[in-house]
C-alpha cells in the first residue's frame, strides 16, 4: 500500500562509474559554448582545446574507432597544433577522450591503466546512448588539486550533470 518506504534497488554497474549528460551530437556544442578550439577534425575524431587557469584541456571525441591509437591524441602528440592557437603558459595538462560507441573495443580502450600525476590527468569515457551518459573505468585521484579543472572540464565543457560511483 505505501510504496514509498520501499528501499529502490541499486543499480550494477559495468564500469566504474558515470555522468550523466546530454546526447552525444550535443557535445559538438558545448566546446561552442565553452569557447574551446577546434584543431584537429576527420571522418573518425574530433580534437578540441581549451586553456583554464594554467591547464590546458584536451577533448578528444571519437566518432569512429576503427584503427584508433590513443597515444595520437593527447597533448605530447599534438602539442605544435595545441601551442599554435594557445599561447599562454601552462602548468598542468587535462586529457580527456570520449568514444561514441560503447563496444568492446572502446571499454577495453578506456579500462587501459593512465599515469595521473599532480600536473596531468588522463580519462577515457564511454558514452551509453541507452542511458545518456559517459562511463569511465579508470579512478582519477581526488586528492591532487588539478582534480578541480578536471570537475570544471566535466561540468563545463562536457556539460556533465551527476556523477555516480560504486
Amino acid at each position: 500500500m505505501f510504496n514509498f518506504f520501499k528501499k529502490k534497488p541499486k543499480e550494477v554497474l559495468d564500469c566504474l562509474g558515470y555522468f550523466d549528460v546530454k546526447p552525444y551530437h550535443y557535445f559538438e556544442s558545448n566546446m561552442t559554448y565553452a569557447k574551446d578550439i577546434l584543431i584537429l577534425k576527420n571522418d573518425f575524431v574530433k580534437v578540441y582545446t581549451r586553456f583554464f587557469r594554467g591547464t590546458i584541456f584536451v577533448f578528444t571525441f571519437v566518432d569512429d574507432e576503427t584503427g584508433f591509437i590513443k597515444e595520437q591524441y593527447n597533448y605530447d602528440a599534438l602539442k605544435d597544433k595545441i601551442d599554435a592557437v594557445i599561447t599562454e603558459e601552462h602548468k598542468s595538462v587535462i586529457n580527456l577522450i570520449i568514444f561514441k560507441n560503447n563496444t568492446e573495443e572502446t571499454v577495453a580502450i578506456a579500462k587501459q591503466t593512465v599515469v595521473n600525476t599532480k600536473k596531468e590527468f588522463n580519462q577515457t569515457f564511454v558514452y551509453d546512448e541507452e542511458k545518456v551518459r559517459l562511463k569511465y573505468y579508470r579512478p582519477v585521484p581526488s586528492f591532487y588539486s588539478l582534480y578541480n579543472h578536471y570537475s570544471e572540464a566535466l561540468m563545463f565543457d562536457l556539460a556533465a550533470m551527476e556523477v555516480e560511483r560504486k
